[in-house]
């Protein structure tokens, strides 16, 4: 209970510093909103010139389902942990945190939770209310999906660990090249892709869909929106679950290796 008094603060001060400014807070919200629009009449366009009520297993409501819940997965679990460390070596600010009594990596951890509430609180709470709304909406259709609430619960818990520890051990290549910004847009396209964000990897060519549900970042959106769905039952919801924890206990190892070596390394520039 003491050590999570003492690292609550973090989880605060970052959810004050995401508040502070509200332009900004009213530009992330449009910008999820503007995002989840522009997929949905995409995807309309495509199932109206389809003459198959069904692509590769989806109705238009569960295509719709699955892009509201899949903005919202991605903004839940993405921690900032990469952020935070290389703006930390860029401006020297990690020196100070350094010789703090605490721990470094607790310190990510808690300050990604704040990150994680705020996205709730804006993300998550109106995706609900949508995906809400479209249940009434299509009440009694025969191909509005059953959600899966505990199975996405347990996946979404898998996916924030993996995230967190992936852009954690993603954040400490700062220790090497300082500047982060390039290799952070190349990543989030990566991600973006191959996370299932825009396009459902169902879609994908058989090959490459095989390869993206044993990449990790198919574990951080994908794999959380397919079991509310229903998409993944039995043992291929148990095989998708063990690839979420695998890559989770993984990176977890492998940012505590990391993080002991590259520290050593430290050479501030800032500050």
């Amino acid at each position: 209970m003491s050590l999570l008094r003492r690292y609550r603060l973090f989880t605060r001060n970052a959810l004050s510093r995401l508040l502070t400014y509200r332009a900004n807070v009213l530009l992330f919200i449009f910008g999820n909103i503007l995002q989840t629009v522009v997929l949905f009449y995409l995807w309309r366009a495509v199932f109206r010139s389809s003459s198959s009520a069904a692509l590769k297993g989806f109705s238009f409501p569960e295509m719709v389902v699955y892009l509201i819940a899949s903005t919202a997965t991605i903004q839940l679990t993405r921690s900032g942990a990469d952020e935070v460390i290389a703006d930390e070596i860029r401006d020297g600010a990690i020196a100070m945190n350094l010789v703090r009594p605490i721990d470094y990596r607790l310190r990510v951890l808690f300050d990604s939770f704040g990150t994680s509430l705020y996205n709730f609180a804006f993300v998550g709470l109106p995706a609900i209310a949508a995906i809400a709304l479209l249940l009434g909406l299509w009440k009694g259709e025969p191909a509005m999906p059953v959600l899966h609430i505990p199975e996405f619960l347990l996946s979404l818990a898998l996916a924030f660990a993996l995230n967190f520890s992936y852009l954690f051990c993603f954040g400490l290549v700062a220790f090497v090249t300082t500047n982060m910004w390039g290799m952070s847009r190349l990543e989030m396209v990566v991600a973006s892709l191959f996370s299932g964000s825009l396009i459902p990897l169902v879609f994908f060519p058989g090959w490459l869909r095989e390869l993206s549900t044993f990449l990790p970042w198919a574990s951080m959106g994908y794999t959380p929106v397919m079991a509310l769905l229903g998409k993944l039952q039995g043992a291929s919801l148990i095989g998708a679950l063990g690839i979420e924890a695998a890559w989770a206990l993984f990176f977890i190892w492998l940012s505590g290796w990391a993080w002991d070596r590259l520290v050593r390394r430290l050479a501030v520039n800032g500050g």
